[in-house]
C-alpha cells in the first residue's frame, strides 16, 4: 500500500514538472516571437497593420456609427505606416488595404480640424497606391441568403472522420481550393495568422506522422497530409496568448468541412505535444520557429466502401445553457 502511495506520488511530481516545463515552453515562444517585446518587422510588421486598419473597416461599417470617433486610430494608423517610404516595388498587399480604408474613412467624415488634415494629407500623398480591396462594401440580406443550404443536415451529418483512404493521389489544386475556401475563415482582427504546410509523399508523410500517435493502424495509407500552424507573430498583447490556438483551431476545422464539401475525406491529428516533443519534430521537420504547430489533418478520397466510428453525439440538452436575468447577479430591469 506504502509503495503504490509513494509510486502515485512520484507520478504526481513528473506531472507537474512536465506541465510547469511545458507552460514554460509556450511561454518562452510567445515571448520570443511576438510582437509584445520585438519591434514589430516584416511580416509582424504586416499583422500589425492589419490589426489597426480592421478597427476602422468595424467603425465604417455600422449602421449608425459616429462620425467624430475613430480618428486616434486613424493616426495611429498614418504614423504606423510613415515608418518607411512606401513605392510600388516595396508595399504590400496589406498596406495598400490599410491605405483605401483611410480613404473610405476620410470620405465618410463630416468633420476638419488638425486630426482631419493630418489623415488626408497622408491619403492625397499616397490615394494611388490604394488596394481594390478594403475597408466596406455595400451588402444585402439576399447575398448573404446565397450560402444557405437547402438541407444543412445532410451536409454537416455525411461528414465522418475517415481512416480509409484510396490510393487516389490527392490533385494540389484540390487542396488549394479547400485552403481557399477555409480563408473566409474569422479570425481576431482579420489577422489571418494561418499557415499549412503540405505533403504528399510517402517517404515524408510516414516521417511526418512518427512524430503523432494517433494514426497507428492508417498512417502508412495516407496520400496527403497537412500541418497546420499559427503565426505567433501575429498577437502582440499578453492576453493574446491563446489567440493563435484559438484562430488555428477554427481554420483547420474550416478545412476539413471544406474538403468534405469537395469530396475529399480527413481525419483530425492532435498535436497535444509538450516542449520536447515539439523540439523533436521541429530538428526534423522545417517548420518555420515563428509557427506554433496546431494539428496534423490526414487527407485523401476515401474508398467506395468503408467502415467509420459512429461517434455518437452528445445531447443538446447537456452543452447549451441560456442565461436570463435571473441568472446574472448584475442584470437589471
Amino acid at each position: 500500500m506504502a509503495i503504490k502511495l509513494m509510486k502515485n506520488m512520484i507520478r504526481g511530481l513528473r506531472d507537474v514538472s512536465i506541465l510547469a516545463l511545458d507552460v514554460m515552453y509556450h511561454y518562452y515562444r510567445y515571448l520570443r516571437y511576438s510582437g509584445m517585446i520585438i519591434k514589430l518587422k516584416g511580416k509582424a510588421r504586416e499583422y500589425k497593420v492589419i490589426r489597426i486598419y480592421h478597427a476602422l473597416e468595424k467603425s465604417l461599417s455600422y449602421r449608425n456609427r459616429n462620425s467624430d470617433s475613430g480618428w486616434g486610430v486613424a493616426k495611429m494608423l498614418v504614423k504606423f505606416l510613415t515608418e518607411k517610404e512606401f513605392t510600388n516595388e516595396n508595399i504590400t498587399q496589406h498596406e495598400k488595404v490599410a491605405i483605401r480604408t483611410l480613404v473610405q474613412f476620410v470620405d465618410a467624415a463630416q468633420k476638419t480640424g488638425k486630426d482631419y488634415d493630418f489623415v488626408k494629407s497622408f491619403t492625397d500623398r499616397y490615394s494611388s497606391l490604394s488596394s481594390d480591396n478594403g475597408g466596406t462594401i455595400d451588402y444585402t440580406r439576399q447575398h448573404l441568403d446565397q450560402g444557405k443550404l437547402e438541407n444543412p443536415e445532410i451536409f454537416f451529418n455525411s461528414r465522418y472522420t475517415v481512416r480509409d483512404f484510396s490510393s487516389r493521389p490527392v490533385e494540389r489544386d484540390i487542396i488549394l481550393h479547400a485552403l481557399s475556401l477555409a480563408n473566409k475563415t474569422p479570425s481576431a482582427c482579420n489577422r489571418q495568422a494561418w499557415h499549412v504546410y503540405h505533403l504528399d509523399q510517402r517517404n515524408l508523410i510516414d516521417f511526418a506522422l512518427r512524430h503523432q500517435s494517433g494514426n497507428r493502424g492508417f498512417g502508412h495509407e495516407v496520400p496527403s497530409l497537412l500541418i497546420v500552424a499559427s503565426d505567433v507573430r501575429a498577437f502582440e498583447p499578453p492576453c493574446e496568448l491563446n489567440q493563435q490556438l484559438i484562430d488555428g483551431g477554427m481554420y483547420a476545422m474550416s478545412i476539413v468541412m471544406a474538403l468534405h464539401s469537395l469530396g475529399v475525406g480527413s481525419c483530425c491529428l492532435n498535436w497535444s505535444k509538450g516542449m520536447v516533443g515539439d523540439v523533436i519534430f521541429r530538428k526534423h521537420v522545417p517548420i518555420d520557429p515563428c509557427h506554433t504547430v496546431i494539428m496534423m489533418l490526414a487527407v485523401g478520397y476515401p474508398n467506395e466502401e468503408l467502415r467509420v466510428c459512429s461517434s455518437v453525439r452528445s445531447p443538446i440538452q447537456s452543452l447549451y445553457t441560456h442565461l436570463d436575468k435571473s441568472a446574472l447577479k448584475w442584470a437589471k430591469d
